[in-house]
This record gives structure tokens, sequence and C-alpha cells, in this order.
């Protein structure tokens, strides 16, 4: 059973805003690109006219403490600094929600999908962990998958922490297939690349789930390495390993064949979250302030934004997800928030570990109006009640 992580125990810190906040609008305008009679893509316009519609929500609802949205977004803390590793269908560098002042923020990739032996693409691409490629639309959705979350998490418009830096670790393919064989290679390319960088403690963003489910059984020819030596890695990376230590943020997943016929979460890693601290399980919401319908239950420990959500696609370098057909919405997008909100945490923070980064973001107080024990009990993220800038020391009793 997770233990209880008192916040008694962290170092108390005290919230004051920045003189210099920078307040951006979330009510921008988004236009329509065809791509054929039944698919499209969305550019983003500009953001601020009263009259336009509240398409970056995701961004308000998580420095609202109230139920109503108010159209805009402090981004006083940007998650300059910070390292988020993506496992996912590859990210593409080229988008311009990844430009930086020195270039693209995804500063690298690595692809361990290769021992997926079915759903592969026959698209061509130099390199797939950065330049995501796809050959119809029925690849198009997951190709792109790991470059909307990867926008959501840093992307300069659409993403919560817009200087920090993502690295690609595709796991998946363009079917959105992954084993426990690739998320193991994943992981130690996580832990190879981390060797050479600065950083105590990153972020694991993972809005995905294995192709073998409930059990070793695959009809991937590949044998599967067990569940228990892929946890057994993720506790390991928790805990430090090479003097590097990694949050784990993961999507809870949805009841559209992403959990049980009940709606309860049953499917690895989703599964492991509230069982290991230093591991985040992240359920849906709505613009509407209620839990999203569409979210796996019973062991979310924080909701965040899942409906609706505008993000990066592959299909240009600006281009979004666009309204046909609509594949706006999941605890896919719900995820890389949260791990947004961690990267926050360690710009400001950066000694903050692991266990102390989940203790500050489930610390949210319940806010939606139909909380439910299965979901969180309605917890939803903010991020300035919870980023602990300087650090205040509590006085003795």
């Amino acid at each position: 059973m997770k233990r209880s992580l008192a916040l008694a125990g962290l170092v108390v810190c005290v919230f004051a805003l920045r003189a210099h906040a920078e307040i951006v609008s979330t009510l921008c305008a988004e236009s329509e690109v065809p791509l054929d009679a039944t698919h499209s893509a969305a550019r983003l316009g500009d953001c601020g006219a009263a009259d336009q519609t509240d398409l970056l929500w995701h961004l308000d609802r998580i420095d609202q403490v109230a139920g109503a949205l108010d159209g805009h977004f402090d981004r006083q803390s940007t998650g300059a600094g910070a390292v988020v590793y993506v496992m996912d269908t590859g990210v593409m560098a080229t988008h311009t929600e990844f430009e930086g002042p020195h270039g693209s923020r995804v500063i690298a990739g690595f692809d361990a999908s290769g021992a997926v032996a079915i759903g592969r693409s026959n698209c061509i691409s130099p390199d797939r962990s950065l330049a995501p490629c796809w050959s119809d639309f029925d690849e198009l959705a997951a190709a792109s998958h790991g470059t909307a979350v990867a926008s959501l998490i840093a992307g300069r418009r659409v993403g919560v922490a817009p200087q920090a830096m993502i690295v690609s670790i595709r796991v998946m393919n363009e079917r959105g297939l992954a084993t426990t064989r690739t998320y193991m290679d994943g992981l130690d390319d996580i832990i190879r690349h981390a060797q050479s960088m600065p950083f105590q403690t990153a972020v694991v963003n993972i809005s995905a789930w294995v192709l073998e489910r409930l059990s070793s059984a695959s009809s991937d020819p590949t044998p599967a390495v067990p569940f228990a030596d892929v946890e057994k890695k993720m506790k390991d990376m928790i805990a430090g390993v090479y003097g590097k230590r990694f949050l784990f943020v993961v999507a809870a997943n949805n009841i559209d064949g992403g959990c049980g016929r009940s709606g309860a979460i049953d499917r690895f890693p989703a599964i492991l979250g509230k069982s290991i601290d230093g591991m985040i399980t992240v359920g849906g919401m709505t613009s509407t302030n209620e839990a999203w319908i569409g979210t796996c239950t019973g062991g979310v420990e924080v909701l965040a934004p899942a409906q609706g959500i505008f993000s990066a696609s592959i299909t240009a370098s600006d281009h979004y997800r666009g309204r046909r057909p609509n594949l706006r919405s999941g605890t896919s997008f719900a995820a890389p928030i949260i791990s947004g909100i961690a990267a926050r945490l360690l710009s400001e923070r950066p000694d903050l570990t692991p266990e102390q980064l989940e203790a500050w973001i489930t610390a949210t107080p319940s806010r939606v109006e139909n909380p439910d024990i299965r979901l969180a009990s309605g917890k939803v993220a903010y991020v300035r009640s919870i980023t602990p800038a300087a650090p205040v020391m509590a006085s003795a009793r």
C-alpha cells in the first residue's frame, strides 16, 4: 500500500506571485485545414479577443481555484531547465510548438519500438523518434500522439511549461502498440541519456499501456519481459540511478478499450500509481469542472483536463489536431498536463524528489462538481497553489 507522505515532512514553502508574471490569454482563434473529405487539421490563430472561445481551456483550468474560467493563464514559471522524457510514438522536433532560442527544445530521441512486430507502418522517416511518419489516416492519430502529448507539456503556445526540454522515447509504433520489452528498452535509453544531463530529478510521461495488457501472453513473437521486471526498473529509477531520479506520470486510460468492463483501471502501468510513491496516475476532467465520463476509475490520484484538448499534430509543423474526426479527448492529454506542472515545480526547486513532487501535486483540494472517491475524490492540480517557491522554514511549536 502506498504510504502517506505527509506534507509536514517536506520543507514548508510559501508561494508569492511575482511582480512581473506573464499573463497570456487562452481565448484563441482556430482555423480548419482540410486534409481530405473526412479528416482535418487545425491552425492556432491569434489570442486575446473577447469573442473568441477558450480554446486553451486546459491552461486556464490549472491556474483557477474556483470553478469558473477567466480566459487567462499565468506563465510566471516556464519549466526552464526541467527535462521531461516522453515515452510515446515519437515527437516531431520541428513543430513550431518546440521552437526555442537555440533550436528545437526536443533535445534527443531514441527509438525502442523495434521489438513490436505487428502494426509497424511502411512509412519512411530518417528517425521516427524525432520525425514521426504515417502512411494512411488510420495511422495518423497514433503516429501524432507523442507530438500531441509533448506539446501539452512544453509547447510554447499550448504547453504548461513552455521552456522545458523534451526527450522523445519511442516505445509505440504507428498503431500505438507497445510491449513490456519496448518499455524496458525505453527505460534503459532514459537512464543512459540522463547520465550526461545536469538535472537531479526528471519527469517521465507515459500516456499508454502495453500490448500484453493483463497477462504475459501476446501475439508478438518477441519474448515478453515480466511485468515485475519493468516495475522494479521504474522503482529503481524513482529511488535514483547513477545519481538521477525520475517522477513517473501515467495516464489512467479511457473506457473505450483502455480498462476493464467495469471501467476500473486494470492496465499496466496505470495500475501501479496508487501503490508506488513517485508515480502518479492521472484521470480526466472537463471544461465545465466535472469529472470526464471517459476516464478509467479506481486508481486515479489526481485529475487534469482531458476533454476537447487542443494539441499539436504531425501533418505540418504548424498543425494541430482538427475537428474531423474529433480526436481531442483522453487521459493521454491529462497526464502531460501534470508532467508540465511537475516541470514547473522542478524549474523552481530542482532538488525536489519524485516523492515530494507527487506530494505537492496531489495535495490539491477537491474541486470538481461531481467528486468521486474512485477519481481522486475530485482533486484537480492547480499550479499556483502548489508551486514551492523560496522555502520558508516552519516555526517551532
